[in-house]
């Protein structure tokens, strides 16, 4: 068995420890922080309190998607992951739009780091190392917790988007994660090291969207559907009139599904779904499942199209592919 086989079944048996170290880190700080992230972003945002996060979007004015950012409230700053190579774009955005608020954003990329921990057992493994509680938080509620083996050393604790199981984000400062990996990696459950290439087949295979293939300007929340991202009630903030009115007048016209090819080579991003030969979509995200033989896709397609079940074509380099469409994104 290849060694991305073993990570991948090691993530539905037990738990894959994997470098998030590509994600952005900014901390936010200034009595004004929150207040302008609310106006900035589309969930609610103002009345977190220490110990509380949220997901929201970054949106264009014309209601298109900049990036998805996690938000974790500390009690001296908050947190903010971006996507891969996105602090300074957002924290550039951010910056833009600061007039008269008090707002300081620093780029925390360099020197924390983070590490993602996913699968069927990732909930024990927290659990044994860090206690149930924390184990069991709400989604992106932040929560400190020692770092074993490095004395003094803490780390944000997160639980994020679930692959396979569950999903925990913890971000310490650089020198202190060796000792974190190294804890993590000894619990009793069976902790295995992966690489980037099995994330990348648990999150489309969990059709979770990420920024440069599903979440661009291409595209807004909804047909990504991230409504878990979205106040309705909030009021005014960049790109608010137009995301409420596609949600009010039923005009979300493409939905992102997930897809089943069998067997091949994974097709290449912006290939064109048909049916019929007729072009519905596209392809945005594929990856060949290690050990098996299937590949999995995520795609936008047309709302009467996104059906569990129907059978498509991806229209490739490598000629005409069926697929099927094994249910809606997340």
């Amino acid at each position: 068995m290849s060694a991305a086989a073993e990570e991948y079944r090691a993530a539905h048996r037990a738990a894959i420890l994997v470098d998030r170290s590509d994600l952005g880190r900014l901390a936010l700080r200034g009595r004004d922080a929150l207040d302008l992230l609310h106006r900035l972003t589309t969930n609610g945002i103002k009345d977190l309190r220490p110990g509380q996060g949220a997901a929201t979007l970054f949106t264009t004015p014309k209601g298109r998607i900049l990036d998805l950012v996690l938000l974790h409230r500390l009690e001296e700053e908050t947190l903010a992951l971006t996507g891969p190579g996105r602090s300074q774009p957002v924290a550039s955005w951010i910056e833009s739009f600061t007039i008269r608020e008090e707002v300081r954003v620093e780029d925390l990329s360099a020197a924390r780091g983070t590490l993602g921990l996913f699968g069927a057992q990732a909930a024990r493994a927290v659990s044994g190392l860090f206690g149930e509680e924390a184990a069991r938080r709400p989604l992106h509620d932040p929560v400190r917790v020692e770092v074993p083996g490095a004395q003094g050393a803490r780390a944000v604790l997160c639980r994020t988007y679930p692959l396979v199981g569950e999903g925990y984000h913890l971000t310490a400062e650089v020198p202190d994660l060796p000792a974190l990996r190294q804890s993590l990696l000894e619990e009793p459950c069976g902790v295995r090291a992966a690489g980037a290439d099995c994330l990348e087949v648990l999150r489309i295979e969990a059709g979770l969207p990420a920024h440069g293939r599903e979440l661009t300007e291409d595209y807004n929340p909804w047909e990504a559907r991230l409504q878990d991202a979205i106040s309705l009630t909030k009021g005014c903030y960049v790109g608010q009139e137009v995301i409420a009115r596609l949600n009010t007048y039923k005009k979300v016209s493409k939905l992102l599904v997930r897809l089943q090819l069998a067997g091949g080579r994974a097709p290449a991003p912006g290939s064109v779904l048909e049916r019929q030969g007729e072009a519905i979509g596209t392809l945005t995200s594929a990856a060949e499942v290690p050990g098996e033989d299937r590949v999995v896709a995520l795609g936008y397609v047309r709302d009467e199209d996104a059906q569990a079940g129907r059978e498509i074509e991806v229209a490739s380099g490598a000629g005409r592919l069926r697929a099927t469409i094994a249910g809606p994104a997340r």
